[in-house]
């Protein structure tokens, strides 16, 4: 089957952005800076602990976080309509460290994921985009050959796709792909299809959609960029290493675990945040196994979150808590320059 290309977006340059502050102090939580003619401020909008993902309703102004790594995760609901925020609800995730969240195009529903727990929690949706009532759960099941990392089903990211649900599933390699019912908009709106495995040991964090229908995919345990399509079994998938650096990884830990994943606007390359080693690599994707085509110092520790913006592509360090901008030239990141400071900065959700 021919894909078909999706056209160049043009876009002006980014006008702000949310932060989500990973941290246990007064200065973490929810961030809000802008673009002032060139000059970022920056304004604290909530204390939270340990703020992870950040998500937008689809069309009103309600942005929606998860947090926490103990026993018990939070899901918060914020209307960002005024200069001050409105706490909609602050409520448990049903389980242990949601790791990402997701609303459907439709704004029927809220899927987190509780990481450690290996749960999908649903949320209906009221009119005013605030939750309602408590969590419904998805439970998951598998495992996987990493006995640190794998011992159990460790959904990390949900990304609605058309009609589909697909579940990145770190502890069990594997990726689930969930029907989304027409009506509905609870936990019985999706039903699970098929589970597509990865590589043993591979250990999938994030997935982006690509022209045509395939994704690219992170490989947190195993250093590995992925492409392929989950819809269909018998494909298989194409594996690259995520790095071309050698030896331990220089932050955290010994191993270089890539993270985040994101598409240029043209379809035509992927970037992936190699946290271990603190580089950007942008790899060719869509014609056989991806292609490794540059590897940069992203001059951040710990690049935890990308955003492709306008003609620059944002990278949030949350150990060194900067924000970084790479201008992008016919796609490819160059050297970086400093935007602003934010405390853990670990997710990044442009203002619209």
């Amino acid at each position: 089957m021919t894909k078909a290309p999706i056209p160049v977006q043009r876009h002006s340059r980014v006008g702000g952005v949310y932060v989500a502050g990973r941290g246990s102090g007064p200065d973490d939580g929810l961030h809000r800076f802008m673009n002032r003619g060139g000059r970022w401020e920056g304004a604290h909008l909530a204390t939270v602990d340990q703020l992870s993902a950040l998500v937008w309703h689809p069309s009103l102004p309600v942005v929606y976080g998860v947090s926490g790594v103990g026993d018990d995760g939070s899901v918060h609901a914020w209307d960002v309509s005024g200069n001050n925020v409105i706490t909609l609800a602050e409520m448990p995730s049903g389980g242990a460290e949601p790791c990402h969240l997701a609303v459907d195009p439709g704004a029927r529903m809220l899927v987190v994921t509780n990481y450690t727990t290996s749960t999908l929690a649903v949320w209906p949706l009221a009119d005013d985009g605030s939750p309602i009532g408590e969590g419904e759960l998805i439970e998951l099941r598998g495992a996987s050959i990493d006995p640190d990392r794998q011992n159990a089903a460790h959904p990390h990211q949900v990304v609605f796709n058309g009609d589909v649900l697909y579940v990145v599933d770190l502890g069990a390699d594997v990726v689930r792909t969930f029907a989304v019912a027409e009506h509905g908009n609870g936990a019985e709106a999706l039903t699970p299809v098929r589970e597509v495995p990865v590589p043993a040991g591979t250990g999938p964090r994030h997935l982006v959609v690509l022209p045509g229908g395939d994704v690219a995919l992170s490989g947190e345990l195993a250093s590995t960029v992925l492409t392929g399509c989950p819809d269909d079994c018998a494909t298989g998938w194409l594996v690259s290493p995520s790095t071309e650096r050698t030896g331990p990884a220089r932050s955290r830990n010994v191993r270089n675990y890539p993270g985040d994943i994101q598409c240029s606007t043209d379809g035509r390359l992927v970037y992936v945040a190699n946290r271990g080693h603190d580089t950007i690599v942008t790899f060719a994707v869509g014609a056989g196994t991806p292609r490794l085509i540059a590897e940069l110092d992203s001059c951040v520790k710990w690049p935890q979150h990308l955003l492709v913006a306008s003609d620059d592509l944002l990278v949030a360090g949350w150990d060194s808590s900067l924000v970084v901008a790479m201008p992008l030239a016919d796609g490819v990141p160059g050297k970086h320059r400093v935007l602003f400071e934010c405390a853990g900065a670990g997710w990044l959700l442009p203002i619209r």
